[in-house]
C-alpha cells in the first residue's frame, strides 16, 4: 500500500529508554520536550508508543514501512492541547513482531486499537491514519463509531474503494502490482509483509484477470474474532471525517476518492495538489491547520482535562 520508492525504517530498536533513529540514538523527549516513550499491551503483542500532552486523545497510526516518527510535526503541534499518542504498529520494532501471518489480520489490529484506548483510559479518540494505519482506521471508525469522535485520513484507501480500484481501474491496478511481490516473497522477509498476506484484498495481474479472483467478503474477514462486537459491518463511516490527500501519490491514485461519499457521507476532502503519499511530512503546516480547522468546524473543542 505504501510507495515502493519511499521505503524507510527509522526506529530500529529500544535500549534503556533510548530510541535508535538511523545512526543517531536519542531519547524520545529530545525530539521535543515532554515526549515520553514506553509500551502498551495490544492483542497478544506489545506495542511501543510515544505520547505527550494532556486533553482529548488523538491516536496516530502509521503505515508500512514507517513508524511513529511520521507524525513528529503533528505530535508536537497538537500536544499543546491534546494527549497525543503514536504507537509503532505490530511488526515494526521495537513493537513485537509476531511470526504468523494471521497475527496481522484486521481483527488483531482492531483489537490493538481497543487496547490502546483502554491503556490510556479513554472511551473515545480522534483517530488519525496514513497508509495501512488509515486503512485500519476506516474500518475501526465504521464498526465502533462511539469510540471515534473524529476520523482523519491521510492518503489511506477505504477498503471497499480500494477493492474496486485494483479490480477495475487499470492505472491503480498497474501501480499496485508491487503488492503481488510482497504476497509471494520467500522467507525471510520483513514482518510487515504480513499485512499484505493477511489482507483479503489481492491485486489481480490485470483488470482483465480480476474475474478470475474470488470477490472477498470484506466484512466477514475484518470482523471474525474481534474482541468487541461491531455496531455495524457495513463499512460505512458515519462519524465526521477529514480526508487529506496528496494528489501526487504514485501508488494510491486519485480514483480512491471517487464515490467515497457512498461509504463516508460526512467526509470533507482536502486535495493537496503538490503533495505525495506523506502530506503530513511535506506540508506539515497545511495539514496541521486543516486538522485544527476541521476539529473547530465540527464542534470538537480543544481543552485540557
Amino acid at each position: 500500500m505504501h510507495s515502493p520508492f519511499l521505503s524507510r525504517r527509522h526506529v530500529l530498536g529500544l535500549t534503556g529508554g533510548t530510541v535508535a533513529l538511523g545512526r543517531m540514538t536519542t531519547r524520545a523527549n529530545a525530539i521535543f520536550p515532554g515526549l515520553s516513550e514506553g509500551y502498551a499491551n495490544g492483542d497478544g503483542a506489545r506495542l511501543f508508543c510515544v505520547w505527550a500532552g494532556a486533553g482529548p486523545l488523538m491516536l496516530f497510526l502509521h503505515g508500512a514501512p514507517d513508524d511513529w516518527t511520521l507524525y513528529q510535526s503533528q505530535l508536537e503541534a497538537f500536544s499543546r492541547d491534546h494527549l497525543v499518542v503514536a504507537p509503532n504498529l505490530r511488526g515494526f520494532p521495537p513493537s513485537d513482531a509476531p511470526k504468523v501471518v494471521e497475527a496481522y489480520a484486521m481483527p488483531r489490529l482492531l483489537n490493538d486499537i481497543h487496547a490502546l484506548l483502554r491503556h490510556w483510559g479513554r472511551e473515545q479518540c480522534v483517530l488519525i491514519g496514513n497508509d495501512w494505519g488509515g486503512y485500519f482506521a476506516w474500518v475501526f471508525a465504521s464498526a465502533y463509531p462511539s469510540h471515534v469522535e473524529r476520523l482523519i485520513i491521510l492518503n489511506a484507501p477505504h477498503p471497499v474503494i480500494h477493492l474496486r480500484e485494483v479490480r477495475n481501474n487499470p492505472a491503480q491496478n498497474h501501480v499496485s502490482q508491487y503488492e503481488r511481490d510482497y504476497n509471494t516473497a520467500p522467507p525471510p522477509y520483513p514482518p510487515w509483509f504480513n499485512y499484505y498476506r493477511a489482507d483479503p484484498i489481492k491485486v489481480p495481474r490485470s483488470v482483465s484477470d480480476a474475474a478470475d479472483l474470488e470477490m472477498p467478503d470484506l466484512a466477514a474477514r475484518f470482523f471474525a474474532g474481534v474482541a468487541e462486537p461491531p455496531v455495524t459491518t457495513s463499512l460505512r463511516v458515519n462519524v465526521p471525517t477529514l480526508v487529506l490527500w496528496g494528489m501526487q501519490d504514485v501508488t494510491l491514485l486519485s480514483g480512491q476518492l471517487e464515490h467515497l461519499d457512498n461509504y463516508a457521507p460526512d467526509a470533507v476532502i482536502v486535495r493537496v495538489e503538490n503533495a505525495g503519499h506523506y502530506p503530513m511530512r511535506s506540508h506539515p503546516d497545511l495539514v496541521n491547520r486543516a486538522i485544527r480547522d476541521f476539529l473547530a468546524r465540527t464542534g470538537l473543542k480543544s481543552k485540557r482535562l
